[in-house]
């Protein structure tokens, strides 16, 4: 995957693609997470798409944006990577958590530029999402990461996280979590709105994690859209929020992930 900067936009926002003239995939990766989190499932998809993907603002190796790590200046940062690339053909979208969001954002509104869309684990009511984060046990869990993030890697080691866990981490702007430390997420998500399925033409594949597991998306948001949209496919897994996406093909997620690319 070869890194550069998107040229123009600020902050800056780091990039990887592959080199491949196959139709494009953007993976978008979620809160908190960098875009290296996809890449145990790169072999897996290297061989039939070009695959894009991002960090974004105050992730990774992404600039900093002080009072902008807002839904808001996030869905900003994936709309400027979406326009850079869907120049001369739709593309498909995958986010998980907040990526997600995002991917089912962009395909409400860029319709022509955006050819399918799956998403890890996403909330499709808003407020139902701010409710669950709002919870004490989030709080308490945002305020433990904002305090470990953007601690030296070697610390976060010796604290007991793993190698790639512990960089992410370090890498991660701290005031990234400050909405959701704070117990205040309703601000996270100022100016932004459910989203519209009515306005998605394209093939949609949502995905659940057990809430019990700590999955995100939960029972009730499902019927509404499903309902309302009976050609979008739907899966659940028996697996927490993570999906173990950074498992790779031995993660059941993208096993049935990558079935539903292959039929596009």
């Amino acid at each position: 995957m070869r890194q550069f900067f998107l040229p123009s936009y600020q902050p800056t926002l780091n990039l990887a693609e592959s080199d491949s003239k196959a139709p494009a995939l953007l993976l978008l990766h979620g809160f908190s997470n960098r875009w290296q989190v996809f890449q145990a499932i790169l072999p897996h998809l290297l061989p039939r798409w070009r695959v894009l993907t991002l960090d974004f603002r105050g992730h990774g190796a992404s600039g900093r944006a002080p009072g902008a790590y807002t839904a808001a200046g996030f869905y900003q940062d994936a709309e400027a990577v979406l326009l850079h690339y869907a120049t001369s053909a739709p593309i498909v979208l995958f986010g998980h958590s907040m990526g997600g969001s995002m991917a089912l954002h962009l395909a409400q509104n860029y319709p022509h530029l955006v050819r399918a869309v799956a998403t890890g684990d996403a909330s499709l009511h808003l407020q139902t999402h701010i409710n669950v984060m709002n919870n004490r046990r989030n709080t308490k869990l945002f305020g433990l990461r904002r305090k470990l993030a953007g601690r030296p890697a070697e610390e976060l080691i010796r604290r007991g996280l793993l190698p790639a866990q512990a960089e992410e981490m370090s890498l991660l702007d701290p005031a990234v979590m400050d909405f959701h430390a704070e117990g205040r997420v309703e601000g996270f998500f100022a100016g932004v709105d459910d989203v519209d399925f009515r306005a998605i033409r394209c093939p949609v594949w949502l995905s659940q994690a057990d809430p019990q597991k700590g999955g995100l998306l939960q029972d009730e948001e499902i019927p509404p859209v499903l309902e309302a949209n009976p050609h979008f496919g739907f899966a659940r897994f028996p697996l927490g929020h993570d999906l173990e996406i950074e498992s790779g093909i031995a993660s059941p997620f993208w096993q049935a992930a990558l079935q539903w690319f292959d039929r596009l």
